[in-house]
């Protein structure tokens, strides 16, 4: 949370100048707690006195909470996190303002630049920088200079031209649907651009059985990425629900990204789907995903036939694994996204519930570790999710369609559905902030896949998806 207080007509400067700065660093605003204050010379005097026993006026203060390494990356900070609004607490910065107006005047510029400049400065000290060696100094006052030069702020401009170039950015928000293949790494690009963990990850193809909303808030945008099964010929009645899922997606939302494996061929059927989707009159960006397994020339070959696609908005590879290339997808997105107030509270990242979270959690706990063992023939049903503040107790049953299943499961002296439920406890854990209490059963349901009012006890709900 950005609290930036006193600075009454210059309040729009000092936001723009804190973004700008955090978007140089690629830091996510709402990933950080930070206070910039415009205060009295006498209150800079006592900050002063109290924190550096020195008795003076300085121009600009800085108090870092924490010691920041950059790339700056949230989970490195855990302990550091104000659980009130999730941010990492990384300090405060106050400025003088008669100092400042005093600044601006023997430097025959405007006050407007001079505060964010200052701002600038004391954040690049919260940020690690420093100017106490040569060396030191010369690094951050280059930092100060391409900063400056980004937020299109010079020494020649004055105030009210400084004021109006700074541009308050329409808020946009919509609904993005995410289509592909199976396998195609659809889950993980929504965990990575949303950073948390609303989608299942696993080796096995047609993991994701729900329409899953993954929602990602910034300062001019909500986008609520909507994940679904990957692209198939349904085989039984869970197959026919999971498609089901892919037509109400795409008749919900307001774009398609539209995923692709770069280790596979961009063959016909994805030429079909997209060239579908875009006769629909959906805005259609194409991702190649898994760039960093296979050659630049691999990729480009691909490239090339995505080329010859009319109607594309935008195509984009990526590394979703790795996290390469993300900003440029977001990016893209941006700009397909209607004009239009948030739809959901900005703090929250997912609009599924905790039970469905925990099912999910499991599930996919079994997928890995069961490898090829089991196949899909499983399901997780929540038995009881009781919360209080100190404990949260899940009773969930593993659903298998044979019995021999149910053996391979439990594992030897019950090993594997130890090592099932330890995994699925320590993610929940991780997600909540609460101590979980988690025991598992396991059992058998034949050819629950078929089974419509099976489906249905296993939250796979028809009317949840409306053609």
């Amino acid at each position: 949370m950005l609290d930036i207080f006193n600075f009454s007509e210059y309040e729009k400067l000092a936001r723009h100048a804190v973004l700008g700065v955090f978007s140089h660093f690629k830091i996510n605003h709402r990933d950080v707690d930070l206070e910039v204050g415009l205060v009295t010379d006498e209150e800079v005097r006592d900050l002063n006195r109290e924190n550096r026993d020195i008795d003076s006026v300085t121009d600009v203060l800085s108090f870092p909470s924490v010691n920041i390494t950059l790339p700056f990356n949230k989970s490195d900070y855990e302990q550091d996190i104000n659980p009130e609004t999730g941010g990492v607490i990384i300090g405060s910065i106050y400025i003088s303002k008669a100092r400042a107006i005093r600044q601006a005047e023997e430097s025959g510029h405007s006050i407007s630049r001079e505060l964010a400049f200052l701002i600038t400065h004391g954040l690049l000290h919260i940020l690690g920088f420093d100017h106490i060696s040569d060396t030191d100094r010369e690094k951050m006052e280059e930092k100060q200079r391409v900063i400056m030069k980004e937020l299109g702020i010079t020494r020649d401009m004055g105030d009210s031209e400084i004021m109006n170039s700074i541009k308050e950015e329409e808020f946009r928000s919509g609904f993005i649907a995410v289509l592909g293949r199976p396998n195609a790494g659809k889950s993980t690009l929504i965990n990575k651009l949303v950073g948390q963990k609303v989608a299942i990850t696993s080796w096995k193809p047609q993991t994701t059985r729900n329409k899953i909303l993954g929602i990602r808030n910034d300062e001019n945008s909500q986008i609520i990425f909507v994940d679904t099964p990957g692209l198939h010929a349904p085989k039984n009645e869970l197959g026919r629900f999971m498609m089901r899922s892919v037509t109400a997606a795409l008749n919900e939302v307001d774009a398609v990204l539209y995923l692709t494996n770069a280790e596979k061929e961009f063959n016909h059927h994805d030429k079909e789907n997209v060239a579908r989707y875009i006769d629909t009159g959906k805005q259609v960006i194409v991702i190649v995903n898994k760039i960093d397994r296979v050659t630049p020339a691999k990729v480009g070959s691909i490239l090339q036939e995505i080329s010859k696609i009319n109607g594309v908005s935008a195509v984009v590879p990526i590394s979703a694994l790795k996290g390469k290339n993300l900003d440029a997808v977001m990016l893209e997105v941006k700009k397909v996204l209607p004009v239009g107030e948030a739809i959901f509270p900005d703090d929250i990242y997912t609009d599924r519930g905790m039970n469905f979270i925990a099912s999910e959690t499991i599930r996919e706990k079994a997928l890995r570790n069961l490898n090829e063992e089991i196949p899909y023939g499983v399901a997780v049903k929540i038995n009881k999710y009781v919360a209080s503040e100190e404990l949260i107790e899940i009773d969930a049953e593993i659903v298998v369609q044979k019995a021999s299943h149910k053996g391979i499961i439990l594992g030897k002296n019950g090993e594997m559905i130890k090592k099932i439920g330890t995994e699925a406890r320590i993610d929940l854990e991780k997600i909540t902030g609460t101590k979980v209490f988690l025991t598992l059963w396991v059992r058998v349901e034949k050819d629950w896949r078929n089974d419509g009012r099976m489906l249905e006890k296993l939250g796979y709900n028809k009317d949840d998806y409306r053609n």
